[in-house]
Parts: structure tokens; C-alpha cells; sequence
């Protein structure tokens, strides 16, 4: 193989340079198409993933604007603001050359309802506050009775561990699961005791607020075996002794 003179090493070196150069200007120019033209406009917002919140309210909290260029909006930014909201649980936005942009949304549902004075306190099975309401939402356990402190929309009520005495009946799908069938979970703080009406019409003598996840999940192996048996029951009790009374029609 021929070694190259001085000469050819610096036509060769200044070759590469200048393609190098070529190449840079071509991005630039691509760049500054890609930032100025028309085509690159968005012309289409797509929401997907969204039952509570409606489309109108999601694109304006994104801050994406129909017609405004796709390569200047950044969807990190749109992500960021999307979070924000109280029952979004993750958004994810993406672009789609040249015109589309995608914006997918994972809501928070409401799982519980707590009750304080004349408002109910939304809440997800995580305990995070999605929303203070006017009015009882249907088909949704509601707790009673209890307390909260530092109730903030957008927070979960054990932040810093607030409300520990609420802990076990939330982050846990089996029991959140059993609740299900409970339409309301009722506190007497004087006596420390629980009592529960399902959505059967059965009620609950739960007892003390202690051992709650054992005791919920022994409540639910007890409704199976009453609905195994066809049992007619009107009351469970279980704060007299350690095995639970079962209160019948007969």
C-alpha cells in the first residue's frame, strides 16, 4: 500500500472538512425548515386514555396549541403539567411527524369517600385526594366519623403519616377488593369501635380499630361461607369474643 504524501494527508483532511461543513450547514437549514415552516404545524391533538376528564380540559392543561410549530413544543413540559392534575395518575405526550401530537393519560379512580362535616373527600385506593365534593358518590364505600387532618387535593392523606389510623384499610388490593362490598365503614371515636353496613343490607359489629386487615379479610371468608350455606343473616358480630356471632332471621 502506497503511503500517502504530506500533501495528499492535507487535501484528504480538509475533503472530510469540508463535508463535515456541508453537512453542518445542511442541518442548520433542515433546523430552521423544521422551526419556521407551516408544515410541521400542529394540526391534530389525540387524547387517549381519559374517562373522567374531558379532552378540552387535558390539551389546555398541556399548554399544546393547535397550529403551533411540533418541534417547539416540549413534551416534557406538557408531561410535567399533566401531572399536576389530581386524577392524572401518569401522562405520557409524544409526537407524530408532521402534524400529531399524542397525548396518553392514566387516570386515578375513586375508590373511597370519606366524610367530614358537609364534604366528602374523594379519594384513589393510594389515599391521594382527587377532589372535595358536594355530594356522595354512588356505589363507593364512604368512611364516617373519622378524622383528617391537612386535607390538600392533589396529596395522599398519609403524607408524613398522617391519618395512620386509616392506613390498613388502603394500599392493598385484596382488601380494597373486600371493601368493595361495604357501602359504609362508620367510626365511633369515643368507644374506638367500627361498624360496617355492607351493600347486602348486612350490618357489621367490627369492632375496636386494631388487627384490621385480619379482621376484614376473616369478615370476608365469613360472607362467603353465608352465601355458600344461603345463611339469612341481618348482623355479624365480631367484638364479643374471638369467634364471630352470626345474628339470623329465624
Amino acid at each position: 500500500m502506497k503511503k500517502m504524501t504530506r500533501v495528499e494527508k492535507k487535501k484528504r483532511r480538509n475533503k472530510i472538512l469540508f463535508r463535515l461543513l456541508l453537512l453542518f450547514i445542511l442541518i442548520i437549514i433542515v433546523t430552521i425548515f423544521a422551526f419556521n415552516s407551516d408544515f410541521f404545524n400542529i394540526n391534530y391533538i389525540i387524547v387517549e386514555g381519559n374517562n373522567k376528564l374531558d379532552y378540552d380540559y387535558i390539551v389546555n392543561a398541556s399548554l399544546i396549541d393547535v397550529e403551533e410549530n411540533i418541534f417547539r413544543i416540549k413534551t416534557s413540559d406538557a408531561e410535567k403539567h399533566l401531572n399536576k392534575l389530581p386524577y392524572v395518575k401518569d401522562a405520557l405526550v409524544k409526537r407524530k411527524l408532521p402534524n400529531t401530537v399524542y397525548i396518553n393519560i392514566g387516570e386515578r379512580e375513586v375508590a373511597y369517600q370519606i366524610k367530614i362535616l358537609s364534604t366528602y373527600v374523594l379519594l384513589d385506593k393510594e389515599g391521594y385526594v382527587l377532589e372535595l365534593s358536594d355530594e356522595q358518590v354512588a356505589n363507593s364505600p364512604i368512611f364516617l366519623g373519622f378524622e383528617l387532618s391537612d386535607i390538600k387535593v392533589g396529596e395522599s392523606i398519609f403524607e408524613k403519616d398522617k391519618n395512620i389510623n386509616l392506613y390498613d384499610f388502603f394500599l392493598d388490593d385484596e382488601i380494597y377488593n373486600i371493601i368493595t362490598n361495604m357501602s359504609a365503614i362508620i367510626y365511633n371515636k369515643k368507644e374506638n369501635t367500627i361498624n360496617i353496613d355492607l351493600n347486602s343490607g348486612i350490618g357489621v359489629a367490627f369492632g375496636p380499630l386494631d388487627n384490621v386487615k385480619y379482621k376484614i379479610r376473616l369478615l370476608d371468608k365469613i360472607l362467603v361461607d353465608i352465601e355458600k350455606k344461603q345463611i339469612k343473616c341481618k348482623m355479624i358480630i365480631m367484638n364479643k369474643g374471638d369467634n364471630p356471632i352470626l345474628v339470623t332471621d329465624d
